[in-house]
């Protein structure tokens, strides 16, 4: 017999198990407790952060949630009678599409890669597009972390949950494969950061000399006094010149030098 509670319905588990056990329940985010020989008492947070309790022994199996996604893992269950053999498939109900949905998350990744890489002017909206999706992905990661341990426990009282347990180990490696990734690309477009900003560095160092020996004569002929090349007719034409053609040395020296 399945029953469906919402979280205000709690205290109706008070008629199936100690009320001891109920007090544990609010107490802690993850619990779980065989009551007896297959008699389980289960608590979780899922990826919407709302909480889900779960109780199951041969007569009933009693879901209380308000998360409307785990509702509808509960409404797939088509074991009329076994409430252990429900909470096994309400676990296959509930990672049925996970495999599915990182993929579509790894994909997500791979184009934001694309999108970044090939950006020719890096900027600060790429790396809060990144740290978006390792937030994304550390939410995921504590939740399957959270049901690994639970079917840990699980599989080691009643081997039939070895295989759910199993699915919650791969669904947590790919994660971390996934956190890695991530990890590369934000890696990735931190070097094309870099190498943008030494770009331009090298730019206005670049710049910099041009100019220093410009300032240099500017400053040699700026001072009070009284030097030969005022009453020169060509003096100042004449410095002019010097300075062009300073000017394009170091341009030619740079390009040679392949410095820009």
């Amino acid at each position: 017999m399945i029953i469906k509670l919402t979280t205000d319905k709690i205290d109706t588990l008070k008629d199936y198990v100690d009320s001891d056990i109920v007090k544990r329940l609010d107490e802690n985010r993850n619990f779980f407790m065989a009551l007896n020989e297959k008699v389980y008492f289960i608590t979780f947070h899922w990826l919407d952060e709302k909480k889900v309790t779960l109780f199951a022994n041969h007569d009933h199996f009693i879901c209380a949630t308000d998360s409307e996604a785990v509702m509808e893992c509960v409404n797939n269950i088509d074991i009329p009678d076994d409430g252990i053999l429900q909470l096994h498939e309400f676990m296959l109900e509930l990672t049925a599409n996970d495999v599915y949905k990182l993929e579509s998350l790894e994909n997500m990744i791979i184009s934001l890669e694309d999108n970044l890489l090939m950006d020719k002017s890096p900027s600060g909206d790429g790396i809060r597009d990144i740290i978006k999706v390792r937030k994304d992905l550390l939410k995921v990661k504590r939740y399957y972390e959270q049901m690994e341990f639970l079917t840990d426990e699980i599989a080691a009282i009643d081997p039939a949950f070895g295989f759910i347990d199993k699915k919650f180990d791969r669904l947590l490696e790919f994660v971390l494969h996934l956190q890695e990734y991530i990890e590369q690309v934000r890696e990735a477009y931190q070097s094309q950061i870099d190498i943008e900003q030494n770009n331009i560095m090298k730019v206005f160092t670049v710049v910099t000399s041009i100019f220093l020996p410009l300032t240099l004569i500017a400053g040699w002929y700026g001072m009070n006094l009284r030097m030969p090349e005022f009453k020169w007719a060509w003096g100042y034409p004449f410095v002019i010149g010097m300075s062009l053609a300073v000017i394009a040395a170091l341009v030619i020296i740079f390009k040679k030098k392949k410095w820009f």
